[in-house]
């Protein structure tokens, strides 16, 4: 009797460790605020934000590394890398601070169909994140295409 307990116990613990290998479901996003544009040294500036995300997932996990490639209009923009420790909470909103180092010569196409008029600009994010749930790490790939409203971005009374 007693060594069905033991390979009860072995078993319960098996499953246990099967469910925690499954693979997390990806955030949504929910948009950014806070957004701020550095000084412009050398062609290049840093924007940062905080980027609101929503965890899908019934367990609370950690956003160890994250490194993305930002095009606007098909133009590279920049690349951010974020290399802290970051605690997502359970089936819940969490945000993520990000620092963008942004070339502007691949922006100057994007100003210049801002002041032709256009307010909308194809916004792409490519990257790969490093999370970890309980004693588990995964590393996932990341997209996101959408359309960004350009006069959001732009500092109230800037004309434009």
């Amino acid at each position: 009797m007693r060594q069905y307990v033991i390979y009860a116990a072995v078993l319960l613990g098996l499953l246990t460790l099967v469910a925690g290998c499954r693979q997390p479901e990806p955030a949504e996003y929910f948009g950014f605020q806070n957004l701020v544009v550095g000084q412009v040294i050398g062609g290049k500036t840093d924007l940062s934000a905080i980027v609101k995300l929503y965890n899908p997932n019934s367990f609370k996990l950690a956003l160890k590394r994250a490194e993305a490639d930002i095009s606007v209009n098909g133009q590279h923009a920049g690349h951010s890398l974020l290399d802290t420790t970051i605690f997502i909470p359970a089936k819940d909103t969490f945000y993520v601070p990000v620092t963008l180092s942004l070339d502007m010569k691949g922006l100057f196409s994007n100003a210049l169909q801002m002041l032709m008029g256009k307010r909308e600009a194809n916004l792409v994010v490519d990257g790969r994140v490093k999370i970890r749930k309980g004693l588990f790490t995964f590393n996932r790939s990341f997209h996101f295409e959408g359309k960004q409203d350009l006069s959001s971005l732009m500092p109230s009374g800037s004309g434009f």
